[in-house]
């Protein structure tokens, strides 16, 4: 005989405690968004429970098999695409017709027309470049999803920070300074020279067509679009946008090094920091520059001390380093708020009072 599925045992089950319990129960209220899980009144043997139980790992095993199998796809052909500019473009095209042609019904005619008229596009090295960066993080971010651990993270985390400086330098090769200060875009079609559009203070990134597609998340791209990627992407402790510095390493790299190596945090901020000076530099005039130093960078260092004093790593270090943030920048925007913190902080610090009874001095009354 057949045993019974998960599905019909549980309705059996349902059914006959409903029934039991409709006269003497009031009818609960559906339940709403927001609401916590509730345990429904039922009444199952330790039999039943375990059969339910067996059910569900097989279910959660197809579960994993069926994304598995989505995720290292997508990791084999995206790997295989990174081989080369022509590579990238090729996959590049093959996700656009699947996503918006094929998907949609369209002909094979409407997509070859819209290459011809996008040639120009697809053969810049921007673009190129960009396509290369971006499936080199989808599989950095692929790799991620099944990590447990914090040590597990080992394995990705230089491969971050490699990518950070790959990211940042061809970010620069976009972008020049001219004798004058002013920022501009160099030639799109050769890394080396040539007028190009001036560039201008519109955060990190400025006007460069790379790394407005390097802030663009993973998610988003045509390679996750096509390959379905987007609900399989579910891993909270990453950063989807590679060239969000700030995010990837709050989410990543200074969580690992806290966990595993809490002696070298302190070093990783000066990465951090550095790294997002260099692109600050590379994506704006020099006046924009000097005026947005002056307070991001005050600022991130703030956040390291703060940061090794919630760790406990040279706390005393860190304090002193904190005062030193205030005292040397008391025109920063958040400089009343770091005072108002400092104060609160040395409040805790300080010893209690002393309930000992005042003595009165000799001859007094």
């Amino acid at each position: 005989m057949k045993s019974p599925t998960i599905l019909s045992l549980l309705l059996a089950l349902l059914a006959g405690s409903a029934a039991a319990q409709e006269e003497v129960r009031p009818r609960p209220r559906p339940p709403v968004a927001g609401d916590e899980m509730v345990v429904p009144e039922v009444s199952l043997t330790p039999a039943q429970i375990g059969h339910i139980l067996k059910e569900l790992e097989k279910v959660e095993t197809e579960i994993g098999q069926g994304r598995g199998g989505i995720l290292g796809t997508a990791l084999t052909k995206f790997r295989s695409a990174m081989g080369s500019e022509s590579d990238a473009v090729s996959l590049y095209l093959e996700c656009y017709k699947l996503e918006n042609f094929d998907r949609k019904d369209l002909k094979q005619t409407d997509f070859m027309e819209w290459r011809d008229r996008n040639e120009a596009r697809l053969k810049e090295e921007n673009f190129t470049q960009g396509l290369l960066l971006q499936l080199e993080y989808l599989v950095l971010t692929i790799q991620a999803q099944n990590l447990k651990e914090q040590r597990d993270m080992g394995t990705l985390v230089p491969a971050l920070q490699a990518f950070i400086g790959k990211a940042i330098t061809e970010v620069q090769a976009t972008m020049k300074h001219t004798a004058s200060g002013a920022l501009e875009q160099k030639d799109a079609d050769s890394k080396g020279g040539g007028q190009g559009r001036r560039g201008g203070g519109q955060g990190q990134g400025g006007g460069s067509p790379l790394a407005g597609m390097l802030r663009q998340s993973v998610k988003g791209t045509e390679f996750s679009r096509a390959y379905l990627l987007d609900d399989h992407l579910t891993r909270r402790e990453w950063e989807y946008s590679p060239l969000n510095i700030g995010g990837i390493y709050n989410s990543v790299i200074f969580p690992y090094f806290v966990s595993e190596k809490p002696t070298e945090l302190s070093a990783q901020w000066d990465s951090r920091i550095n790294a997002e000076m260099a692109l600050l530099k590379a994506s704006m005039s020099e006046t924009e520059f000097t005026l947005r130093y002056k307070e991001l960078q005050p600022r991130l260092l703030w956040e390291k001390h703060n940061h090794l004093l919630a760790c406990n790593i040279n706390a005393l270090n860190a304090l002193a380093d904190m005062l030193k943030v205030i005292q040397a920048n008391p025109n920063h925007p958040d400089a009343a708020g770091w005072l108002t913190q400092f104060k609160a902080i040395m409040t805790k610090l300080a010893p209690p009072e002393s309930s000992a009874p005042v003595e009165k001095p000799i001859g007094s009354q």
